[in-house]
């Protein structure tokens, strides 16, 4: 990675553990204890704009950052989920950058299993039909928001060096 590159996933990870400050006074309306967790974009769009490598080093260490500074065992145990939604996006926005956005879904998908395995979250809790369409919409939302931030800084964030 250049330093270019590093200085840049410095600035997403930070971005990552302030968003994660927010976010905990957004709730999910259709999850009860649920938050809309928008700060899961800023991996995706680490990931689209800088590549796999920088994408997952966003979403491991910006989920490292937020899960020490919140003190929230989920975030601890989304790094490696994180990690794997950056590389994810990574290799998606070099191949098709329209749809690179959707790998949100991995990142949620990813949590929902690890958090279910380390019992987090309660097999009673996906079984019903509010918690999916919670899901549906924040992922809806989390799409919208990572087109748009993606439109926003691509004129801005320049790379080199490969990742």
């Amino acid at each position: 990675m250049s330093a270019r590159q590093i200085a840049y996933v410095a600035v997403f990870i930070a971005l990552y553990a302030v968003i994660g400050q927010v976010i905990r006074f957004i709730p999910n309306p259709m999850v009860p204890g649920a938050i809309i967790a928008l700060n899961m974009t800023i991996v995706v769009v680490a990931g689209i704009l800088l590549g796999p490598g920088p994408g997952a080093l966003t979403g491991g260490l910006g989920s490292l950052l937020d899960g020490i500074v919140r003190g929230s065992t989920y975030q601890l145990w989304a790094i490696g989920p994180h990690a794997v939604m950056g590389l994810v996006a990574g290799l998606l926005g070099r191949t098709n950058p329209t749809l690179a956005p959707f790998a949100i879904i991995v990142g949620h998908a990813l949590n929902i299993v690890v958090y279910l395995l380390v019992g987090l979250l309660p097999a009673s809790g996906v079984a019903v039909g509010i918690f999916w369409t919670g899901l549906v919409v924040e992922t809806v939302i989390d799409v919208i928001v990572i087109w748009l931030v993606v439109a926003l800084l691509r004129p801005f964030v320049r790379t080199t060096g490969a990742s």
